[in-house]
This record gives structure tokens, sequence and C-alpha cells, in this order.
């Protein structure tokens, strides 16, 4: 009995350790520390954290969810954040979701990103980790500047990161980014990363980097990542990207197990 809960002290020990986990080499500098962290050990979202948005369809991108505030749209289940696009009826909306963002309570400048999360695979969907500056309001988008950590569509097994500024951004299709294929995609939970200086932009999935941005090769002026940058996540269904969900849609689960900022 004795060797059993020593081992089962030492099993939570080193769970314990690896939630913490304040430091962690990168690829850009050694020695990362933790700035900020989110583990949804809450019953409820942390709204000191977190603005959950309520916006209607066809905001942006043509998408047609609603976002709202709903238990069933956004809930913490065995501390997973889980985002859950619904066919339903809504307003004007025949699908609701959940979108959030850390506006005015977290943001950063430079550092390194990692979101371990469940990306589900179904036509129509967009789920999406990213990093919008805080200048939004005052430079417009896309000057302000994007940083997409993880982009999916449908029933895809690829991955995008990608940026969007003034020169470079989907509108123009002029965006920058690269891809990744994992295969079975939506079986297991993945860490999707991004490490960001004052020269670099570098993009990781498990730790195996997929793509890099060096402001060298593509900017003579005009870099807009020397701002502070807040936290998006959301599931957006339909939209200019991934079209139309499919007839048998019925609801579908964007899952969050954590998240960790490192500078």
């Amino acid at each position: 009995m004795k060797i059993l809960i020593h081992s089962i002290l030492l099993f939570l020990i080193s769970c314990m350790a690896y939630k913490s986990n304040l430091t962690n080499d990168g690829i850009l500098k050694s020695n990362y520390q933790l700035v900020w962290s989110e583990f949804f050990t809450e019953n409820n979202l942390d709204t000191n954290k977190w603005n959950i948005e309520i916006r209607d369809p066809g905001w942006v991108n043509n998408e047609l969810q609603a976002y709202t505030d709903k238990q069933d749209n956004i809930y913490i289940q065995k501390n997973n954040l889980v985002i859950q696009g619904i066919k339903e009826n809504h307003g004007k909306a025949e699908y609701t979701s959940g979108r959030i963002n850390t506006n005015e309570k977290s943001s950063w400048k430079y550092g390194r990103f990692e979101i371990r999360a469940k990306i589900p695979k179904q036509k129509g969907l967009w789920p999406a980790i990213w990093l919008l500056s805080e200048t939004i309001l005052i430079d417009g988008w896309p000057k302000c500047g994007e940083i997409d950590i993880m982009e999916h569509v449908n029933n895809e097994d690829i991955i995008y990161g990608t940026i969007h500024s003034e020169k470079y951004n989907h509108m123009n299709n002029t965006q920058i980014g690269g891809n990744m294929i994992i295969e079975n995609l939506d079986l297991k939970f993945h860490t999707f990363g991004l490490e960001w200086n004052s020269e670099s932009l570098v993009w990781f999935i498990d730790n195996n980097v997929y793509h890099r941005i060096d402001k060298k090769d593509y900017f003579d002026n005009n870099w807009p990542f020397d701002n502070n940058y807040f936290l998006i996540i959301n599931q957006a269904i339909g939209g200019f990207w991934p079209g139309d969900p499919g007839s048998d849609f019925r609801h579908t689960q964007f899952i969050i197990d954590w998240i960790k900022v490192y500078q």
C-alpha cells in the first residue's frame, strides 16, 4: 500500500510540474519564462481573463453562425474549454458557436505561445487560434497586423499558420503562410505553437517547426508585429473559406485543454 501511495504521489507531482512548466527552451531564444496560462480549472469560463463575443451572422467573412454567450456554445468540461457549434435557429442565424478573446485583459509583445487543442473535422467548419494587434481600432485591419497560430477548414488533415498585414493579406490574395499535414488530425490533442520576436515568426505543431517568416525577407518597412497582441479563439461555421456545412451538420466541438504564454 505504501508503495502504491508513493507512486500515486510521484505521478501527481509530475503532472503538477508539467502543468506549471515555468521555463521552456525555444527556437528563437532559450529559457523562456511562463508569463500567462489557462488550464480551465473553474466550472465556468473566467471572465477576468476572457471576453465572450456576441456577434450576428455575416459580421465577418460571410460566416453563418451567431456568436453567443450561451452555455451550450461555450462551457468547461473536465478542465477543457469546449466551443460547440450547433445547428439551431438563433435570431437571424441558423447556427450558433463561440468566440472569446483577451482584449484589454491580457496582451503580449513577442513570446512563445502554446495551445493544446483537439480540432474537429467536418464540412463547413473553421476553428482558429490567433493574435490580433491592439492597434486595430486606430489602424484598422489589416494594417494593424494579424498572426494566425492555427486555422483549419472542413475535413482536411491540414493545419495552416498565416500572417496578415497591409501588404500581405487574404483580401488581396497576398497572405503569407505555411501548413502541415497531420493524419487523423481530429482523433487526439495536438499542441499548436508560435514563437515571435522583432525579426521572426515561427510556427510549430507538437514542437515540429513547419513554417518561418523572417522580417528581412518580406518587409522593408510596415512590419506591424512590434505591438501588443491579444488572443482570440473561435469556431466559425461557413464563410468564404470553408463554404457551407453539409445537410447532415448537427453540432461539433472545438476543445482546448490548456494555453501557455512564455516570454
